[in-house]
Formats: structure tokens, sequence, C-alpha cells
């Protein structure tokens, strides 16, 4: 008899117990991963007691064991387990791994990624191996509790709403784990309004803070931040992708039209792989961008220690990319071991350039089936939406820089060579409309430069990017409805493109929006700090370009965060957090599909002007 004859009556055997078992085993995963998880917010949130600590190591082996335990169950009662374990590669992969550390662990009394980071030359790694360890349990419980995808039919909400709640829902949580005792220096944890405001700037990817993370954070509380950026750009990238996977789960085919003006319609029938390129090409450039900072910070100061570079260039490589503007260093960008690092300067204007120019346009750039076929077809160019993204953006950029360059020649870049001034403007002018970060005082600019970073963060990123603002292509469809109205045109064209009058109404419904928002925001916020614009350290334009970089999710600021009071935090909580989810979900609002009317009104005539 055969291993597969053998392996075929055995199934036959346990057939009628395999739904009871796996039924069984699905509700102990629920128990199991709320344990783990609670004991992982503990385990980090909290100081412990040597008794505590060894609690919470029997938890995690508990997890750890009902894991494995349960993934051979299911290898074992499925007809074809290698099949089985190909199409569950991932899951196989994390056991696999956490069954190595645990062999290592227990019968050798060390850890396969501890000896691996210290040949690299990180000595004093061997404390941050377990965190490895237990962010591979980490993915395994979120991986187990969302791989059965049994959405129900009460899930069928707009696209909007659910890009909405998914940033309401990330805030809270990581605002109530910056509370915790162990993720900051403030006896007691942080208070509830600034952990939501430090939550909601790395959730928005805005930059704005209330207190200093690089001293007022622990290293514990600098990783939440960092994963909440991580988490939060992620989610504003590929949100076009995002929809259109949960679509055929809960949304319905009358919004697949408006979720096309995220991602391009070849992606519509695709969005997995389309999803799976964002990931890899976003996680490839963050990647490069950490070596390249990690080189580039030299060995000197701050930097001497291996394991404190290597995070200082994780954290500002992602920062960077997803448009944050956040910083573990005191003073950011403007810290004098990296103040006058023109280098380290250039990779994180690069790094915050693609990440606010869109995932989708960079395709159609550089995607290499792309450039080939463009090579083989010189009369085919780049489409329509990368042609706006890309030179508006270049534009916008060019003349920041040069109002910049004009008017802190003599002010702000006096005490720089041509080149490091030239690299300065340029870094400050892209930042206006993306990052947040800064090499020169915000505080002291001139006015004509502050008016001018005001209308650079109001317009801000290009669509499907991580920045803010009411992004780049409704700006160029605003400018070309202009020129068209002032040249007496028909029709609205840019780029030898007719733009559709249902376009125009949403990109000029969107500006109205933003400018409603900040309207109301500053006036709110006039209110709010009347006694701190009264005691004269801050004046009224003070308020305006606080407001604007947070509903513009830019993250500029001239310190006006730190002093203001509590209400006026939650004024620019609310401002960032409409400022990223608000343009998109007014543009599906605007854009939903509406069954027409066979009638129209008579036509109304007034002035205008």
């Amino acid at each position: 008899m055969t291993i597969k004859e053998i392996r075929e009556k055995i199934n036959l055997l346990i057939y009628d117990k395999k739904r009871k078992v796996l039924a069984a085993l699905s509700v102990l995963n629920v128990f199991v991963s709320l344990l783990a998880l609670s004991t992982l917010v503990y385990y980090y949130g909290f100081q412990l007691t040597d008794f505590s600590k060894e609690v919470c190591f029997t938890m995690f082996e508990i997890s750890f064991g009902f894991y494995i335990f349960r993934f051979l169950t299911k290898v074992f009662f499925d007809f074809n387990p290698p099949v089985f374990i190909k199409n569950n590669w991932f899951e196989a992969s994390i056991i696999l791994l956490l069954l190595i550390e645990g062999i290592a662990y227990n019968f050798f009394d060390t850890m396969l990624i501890e000896t691996f980071f210290i040949s690299l030359g990180f000595d004093g790694f061997g404390a941050f191996s377990m965190v490895f360890v237990q962010l591979f349990i980490f993915i395994l419980i979120l991986n187990s509790l969302f791989k059965q995808r049994n959405f129900k039919p009460w899930m069928k909400i707009h696209p909007g709403w659910l890009f909405t709640i998914s940033i309401g829902m990330m805030t809270l949580i990581g605002g109530l784990l910056l509370m915790l005792p162990e993720m900051s220096r403030v006896e007691g944890g942080m208070g509830f309004i600034d952990s939501l405001f430090l939550s909601m700037s790395s959730v928005s990817v805005t930059g704005l803070t209330t207190v200093d993370i690089s001293e007022m954070l622990t290293f514990k509380g600098q990783v939440i931040v960092l994963i909440l950026i991580k988490l939060g750009g992620l989610n504003t990238i590929a949100f076009g992708a995002l929809m259109l996977i949960v679509a055929k789960f809960g949304v319905g085919i009358k919004y697949h039209e408006v979720i096309e003006d995220f991602v391009n319609k070849d992606s519509l029938l695709n969005a997995k792989s389309m999803l799976a390129k964002i990931v890899l090409w976003a996680t490839t450039i963050e990647i490069v961008g950490i070596i390249i900072l990690f080189i580039g910070f030299g060995n000197d100061g701050v930097f001497a220690d291996t394991g404190n570079r290597f995070f200082q260039s994780v954290f500002h490589g992602v920062s960077g990319f997803n448009n944050a503007g956040l910083s573990t260093l005191h003073g950011g960008m403007m810290h004098p071991d990296v103040i006058n690092n023109t280098f380290v300067h250039t990779i994180i204007m690069i790094l915050f350039f693609f990440g606010g120019f869109g995932m989708v346009y960079m395709f159609d750039l550089f995607e290499v089936k792309r450039l080939r076929e463009r090579m083989r077809k010189p009369w085919k160019t780049i489409e329509f939406g990368t042609k706006i993204s890309l030179y508006f953006t270049l534009g916008l950029l060019l003349f920041g820089a040069i109002v910049f360059l004009a008017f802190e020649w003599n002010h702000s870049l006096s005490q720089k060579g041509a080149m490091d001034a030239v690299i300065s403007a340029l870094f400050e002018s892209m930042t206006t409309r993306n990052a947040g970060f800064n090499v020169v005082d915000t505080a002291a600019l001139t006015m004509p430069v502050v008016i001018v970073f005001l209308f650079l963060m109001f317009i801000g990123a290009s669509s499907g990017s991580a920045g803010g603002g009411i992004r780049t292509s409704t700006f160029a469809v605003m400018w070309a409805s202009l020129i068209s109205t002032v040249k007496g045109r028909r029709h609205i064209q840019l780029f030898k493109r007719t733009i559709t009058h249902d376009t125009v109404l949403k990109a000029y419904a969107i500006f109205l929006f933003f400018v409603m928002g900040n309207i109301v925001g500053t006036f709110a916020l006039a209110i709010t700090e009347a006694d701190l614009i009264a005691s004269g350290q801050y004046d009224f334009m003070d308020i305006v370009f606080e407001h604007v970089s947070a509903a513009s999710t830019v993250g500029l600021s001239t310190g006006l965060s730190a002093d203001m009071s509590g209400a006026g935090k939650i004024v620019l909580v609310i401002a960032m957090f409409i400022g990223r989810v608000g343009t998109l979900t007014l543009a599906y609002l605007v854009g939903k599909r509406v069954i027409s009317k066979n009638y129209k009104y008579p036509k109304g005539h007034t002035m205008v002007g």
C-alpha cells in the first residue's frame, strides 16, 4: 500500500470530524489571538516585574504553540497537504520561522535573528530580537483573523466612508497606545489630547506635533509612530486598489467608476496585482532610501552607535517617502549633525518627491514594460494623468524654489554656499506640498515666502499619493478652465485633451470644500487662541499658516501647535482628519453615479463678476 493510499484512508476515517475540529479551532483562534494581542500591549505598554514578564512569555508560548498546532491540524485534515501548504505559503513561512527560532532558543539558548544582526555589527541588537519574533506572531494573528474574508452584506457602504472609518480607527487605536506609560517619558503616560494629536498627525502623514518625539517618546513610542506612519501612508497610496479588492466582498459595482479616479482602468480587473505592485514598489523605494540614508548619515555624533543609526535611517526613510515630516532627531533636519549634510537633504527630498508623485503615475513613467512599449512606438506618450502630475509638480517646484531664492538669499540662505542654497530652496519648495520637513526656520521666513508657501500647501501633492491638499490634478483642471475661459474656448483643453464638464465641477467642488474648511477652521482657532494672539507671541498669520498646514497634511509649523490650548489642538486634529479623508470622500460623493432623469429646468442667466 502506497503512502498516498494510506493518506486517503486516514482522510476518509477523519472526514466526519473535520468540520467540528476546524470550527472549534476557529473559535479558539479568536480568543487566543485577542489574548496574544492583549499580552503584547501589556508587555510593551507597562513597566513589568520579573513575575509579569514570565507570565507574558508563557502567554506568548501558549499562543505560539496553538498557531503551530492549528496549522498542522489543517494540514493533516486536508486531502492534499502539499497543495494546501503551497496555497497558504505565507502562513507556512511564518510558522516555519517561529518554529526555527523556538528550537534555537530552547535548545541552544540563542536566536538566529540575534546572531544574524550581531554578525552585521549590531552588537546591541540582542534586546530587540524578541521584538522581531513577536512581530512575526503579530503578523500571524492578523493573517489568521482576516484571512477568512467572511464579509457581511451590511458592509456594502460607500468606499469613501470605508476609508474614513479606517483612518479614524487607526488614529484612535494609535492614540490609546501612545498613552501607555512605557511609550513616553511622561510620568503616567501622555495625555489623551497630545496622544490623539500625534496619532492623527502620524496616520494622516502630516507631521505637526505638540511634543518633541525625539525627547518625549521612548523607543517603543517612536516605533508606534513609525508603524502609524507606514499604515497611514500605505492606506492612502493603495486606497484605490484596496477598495477594488474590498469591492468583491462588499462595495457594489456602482462605485467602480468613481474608484477609477484613483487607479487606471486597466487595474479594475487586476486589483490584487495592482495592490501587490503598489506595496512592492513603495517598500522597495523605502528600502533603497533607508540604505542610502544609512550611508549618508555617517558615523559621527548621534549616528556613532550603529543601532541608532540604523533606526534613524529606517524612521526617516519611511517618514520621508510617506510624506510624514516627523523626525526622531531633535530639530529634525535642522539637527546639528544633519543641518549641513546636503546629501541627506537630497535623499530625503527625492523620497518625498516620489511619495507625493502618485504610484500609478510612477508605474506609467518607470515600469519596464511601458518604457519598452514607448521605445517601440515613439508616437506613444505618457498618459494624460501622468503629464498633469509630472509637469505641474515640476512647475510648482521651480516656482517655489525661485521665489524662495529671491526673498531668502540674504536672509535664511545668507550663510550657505550657492549649491547648498539651491538645494535648500528646492527642498523647502517641495516640502510645502508634501512632507513637512524643513532645513530653515519656518517661523523666521519673510512674508512673501510665507504667502507663497500657503499657496503651495493648499495645492498639495498629486492624486493617489501620500500627500494632501486639493491635489495637482484639481489645480490643473481649474487652471485649464481659467485659460479656456479667458481665450473664449467652447471646450476646456489641457495637453491636447478635452476635460469633461463633470471633472471640472468636481475640481471646483473640492476647491470650495477646502476654502470653506480653512475659513471655518481658522475662525475657530481665532476664538480658541485669542489669548495666545493677544500675548504677542504669535499673530493671525501664524494661525492661518498652521491650519492650512494641518488641513493640507503638510506639517510645516511656526511653532504654534505646541503652545495651543486643548481646544485649539482638537481643531487641528479635525483639520488633519478632514484634510486626509475629505478630498477623497468628497470626490466619491460628487462622482457618485446618479440615474439620469429625462427632464431639465429652463435656463437661467445672471451676471458673473
